[in-house]
């Protein structure tokens, strides 16, 4: 039998202490998040106003702002300080960063090309790259998505990792994330597009915070890997050099399974294979100080 050490067992105490926020987190932060975020995306496609600032209040305060709220209040400053130095973790290797910059348009183009619907971008291909670099590196990432996935990522999908494994946390954390979209899809009434692609973003999601899942895992947690993988997914939707929306949603899935492979074939025994070592690794970053794999109420 061993004994707990003193930060497990405040971390135990608090936990037993009733308050729904320390024995529910992630519920807690869901209700924030859906709440808040689903409120804001709705007064546009009820006012016509842009959506823009709405888009900025659903990033920094539904998400963001009930992620360092419900971190605080379970895991004090130190589980603020611990998540948010995730936001900025860049150390991971050179191929790494290739994938994440790279996998997403150049799947979307190689797409585009065998199926006819690649055209020259009205720009020309140099403004087509220095466009997609801003879109992806500063106006994505920076302004929105890293915050974004400080929320999903770093806080809700990182915290499921360590209770249920990779593929589990991908599924759980795939439907809250499409959910807080859906007033956007319906902003132009019921109509079997609208349909279609509500149901595109269902099937998709899970199948992309699964690709963040494995960044995760191979980078350490890092947050800033899935800010950038976020904001490459939205700025290769954009190309001006293709034709058609459908190219980027299967270069998605073809980017996961690559990853996919490359750790069965090449991640043994360096990489977190296995529920098992999925978990420990989550706990790793979310519980740094406990020592095993996480155990009691991760949650749900």
């Amino acid at each position: 039998m061993t004994t707990p050490t003193p930060d497990r067992r405040d971390t135990d105490r608090r936990t037993r202490s009733g308050a729904p926020v320390r024995r529910r987190p992630l519920t807690v932060f869901l209700l924030l998040a859906l709440v808040l975020g689903s409120g804001a995306l709705t007064v546009p496609v009820l006012t016509g106003l842009p959506v823009e600032p709405f888009l900025l209040f659903l990033t920094f305060v539904g998400l963001l702002g009930s992620a360092l709220l419900v971190t605080r209040l379970v895991d004090g400053p130190g589980g603020i300080r611990r998540l948010l130095g995730r936001a900025f973790a860049w150390r991971f290797g050179p191929g790494r960063w290739t994938v994440i910059l790279l996998g997403m348009p150049m799947l979307t183009l190689a797409l585009a090309a065998v199926t006819g619907s690649l055209r020259s971008p009205p720009g020309g291909w140099a403004h087509e790259a220095g466009w997609y670099l801003f879109s992806t590196l500063i106006y994505g990432a920076l302004a929105l998505n890293l915050w974004e996935e400080t929320a999903w990522g770093g806080f809700l999908q990182s915290r499921l990792t360590a209770r249920h494994g990779l593929l589990v946390a991908a599924v759980l954390t795939g439907l809250p994330f499409a959910a807080i979209h859906l007033p956007l899809y319906l902003a132009e009434g019921w109509n079997g597009d609208v349909a279609r692609n509500i149901a595109l973003l269902v099937l998709l999601a899970p199948v992309y915070r699964y690709l963040l899942g494995m960044h995760l895992l191979d980078t350490g947690g890092s947050v800033l890997a899935l800010g950038i993988q976020h904001a490459s997914w939205n700025a290769a939707g954009g190309l001006g050099a293709v034709t058609g929306e459908w190219q980027v949603m299967g270069a998605v899935v073809l980017l996961t399974l690559l990853v996919a492979l490359e750790r069965r074939v090449r991640g043994q025994g360096s990489r977190p294979m296995g529920r098992d070592a999925e978990r420990r690794a989550a706990a790793a970053w979310t519980e740094p100080r406990s020592p095993g794999p996480p155990t009691g109420d991760a949650g749900t």
